[in-house]
């Protein structure tokens, strides 16, 4: 299929769905709005943002209530938008989310009444250098994450397109496009089991609390949050509420952040992840053990997103290379 097909269908989805897709500008590949469709990049190549905010933002309101009388937002009117050109560690990423949040109204409203479109012209050049976790050729892990639409640009700059979901067919087929082949979504995990990366570093990292890489990396480390903030897997939130006018107080779901003071404070002012040493240690746990041995898959899609936005510097491969290293 050529470009100019796949340009009607992103005009057909704008028609429907706020468009957001990564954009080159000035040298750096952003996730935004799309106004115009020209201006989506097809490389496939990993933005320096996410598209998280689309799907947990970093503030919404929740409900409110006015003196006695609860007020709650008509979850069905929430305005679809299109993640268009996710690529496959995103839609990891967003694999992750649906497990996290299966039984959230908020997310699954934006779910529902969204779009997805993934996006794959190969992994990015500097990807195997990176890379922690295992990942075959496209063809082999459609069947392993969530997409409406995908689609997958050779080297002439065509595109096979795949359907992901009876929401992508409709869309499909109502842009004009009939030539497709349908993937069933059969779960994260691979048929050969769970990631055997995964699964060793699971054991390592969980018993490292008192490991000296965590003191070595705690000296330049400014706990600024950013790694947190950057990740696509990172889903920690607080729950605020905010007075308004007319006596009007709102329930806010707002980001959270391990790194930042008063993530862990409780009352009396005590704090459990207190220290440098302790929000690294936190952090990594939380991704390479905790959060596999909860949902069975990794809770990074390695990205590096984390070690491109560190002012410090601190690379996650390097820091789990070390942990093992120890431990042999």
């Amino acid at each position: 299929m050529l470009k100019n097909e796949i340009d009607k269908l992103a005009i057909y989805i704008a028609k429907q769905y706020d468009i957001y897709a990564p954009v080159l500008s000035k040298d750096e590949l952003i996730v935004k709005g799309v106004n115009n469709i020209d201006n989506i990049d097809y490389s496939s190549r990993i933005p320096d943002n996410t598209f998280k905010q689309l799907f947990l933002p970093d503030q919404e309101e929740l409900f409110s209530w006015k003196k006695d009388k609860l007020i709650k937002p008509d979850l069905s009117k929430v305005k679809g938008k299109a993640a268009y050109g996710m690529n496959v560690l995103d839609l990891k990423a967003l694999g992750l989310f649906d497990l996290v949040f299966t039984n959230d109204p908020y997310y699954l409203a934006k779910r529902e009444n969204g779009l997805v479109v993934g996006i794959s012209s190969g992994a990015p050049a500097d990807y195997e250098e990176y890379k922690i976790f295992s990942m075959d050729k496209v063809e082999n892990v459609l069947e392993h994450i969530p997409f409406d639409i995908f689609l997958e640009k050779n080297k002439e700059g065509e595109f096979k397109v795949y359907s992901g979901s009876a929401k992508g067919r409709k869309v499909l087929r109502g842009a004009g496009i009939d030539v497709f082949e349908n993937i069933q979504f059969a779960g994260l995990i691979q048929e050969e089991g769970p990631d055997q990366r995964m699964l060793k570093l699971m054991p390592i990292v969980k018993g490292s609390e008192d490991n000296p890489v965590w003191d070595e990396i705690a000296k330049i480390c400014t706990a600024c949050g950013k790694c947190s903030t950057a990740c696509p897997t990172c889903f920690c939130f607080d729950l605020l509420d905010e007075a308004g006018a007319d006596n009007t107080v709102s329930k806010k779901r707002v980001w959270g952040n391990c790194f930042y003071p008063e993530f862990s404070q409780v009352a009396g002012g005590k704090k459990f992840v207190d220290t440098v040493k302790q929000k690294l240690f936190f952090w990594y746990e939380h991704k390479f053990s905790r959060t596999p041995a909860e949902y069975k898959v990794p809770g990074c899609v390695s990205c590096m997103r984390c070690f491109k936005v560190c002012p410090v510097g601190i690379n996650i491969i390097e820091v789990l290379n070390k942990l093992e290293k120890k431990n042999d």
